[in-house]
């Protein structure tokens, strides 16, 4: 069975296409005019740290590392969480020109919770599934 990364659509990777799409959706729904709900009744806070884990666990998902060098994996997930506190504040920002909206600084500390929150679960699973699969290879070959 081919591995989730292998699918391509249209020459397109799966999980770069449920990235354009996820990241498409997420900034219509942080720019919709407000009192239009389309989304559960809970804490905004609690939307845009949701929004952001999301955001955070596709873009490591679909970006790469080489696996043995680790100063180039620091730096791919250090900018991740970067590039997404830049957008979070970004997104923030151009939420003023959108109406009933205005920006919040305790919105922007949510998008980057949720952003680092993912990233360190992202770590530790990709982690334990790489343990698992070193035990898995050394069981076959005893």
């Amino acid at each position: 069975m081919r591995p989730v990364t292998g699918i391509k659509i249209l020459g397109f990777r799966l999980g770069v296409i449920s990235l354009a799409v996820y990241w498409i959706t997420l900034f219509l729904g942080t720019h919709w005019p407000a009192g239009v709900e389309i989304a559960p009744d809970i804490s905004d806070k609690v939307k845009h740290f949701g929004g952001y884990f999301g955001l955070a666990t596709l873009c490591c998902y679909v970006t790469s590392s080489p696996g043995n060098d680790r100063r180039a994996t620091a730096r791919r997930f250090l900018g991740v969480i970067a590039f997404l506190t830049v957008y979070g504040c970004i997104d923030e920002l151009t939420q003023a020109f959108s109406p009933g909206r205005t920006p919040d600084v305790l919105d922007v500390l949510a998008d980057i919770a949720g952003t680092v929150s993912a990233v360190g679960v992202y770590l530790v699973g990709k982690h334990y599934f790489a343990q698992r699969a070193y035990a898995r290879l050394e069981r076959n070959q005893s």
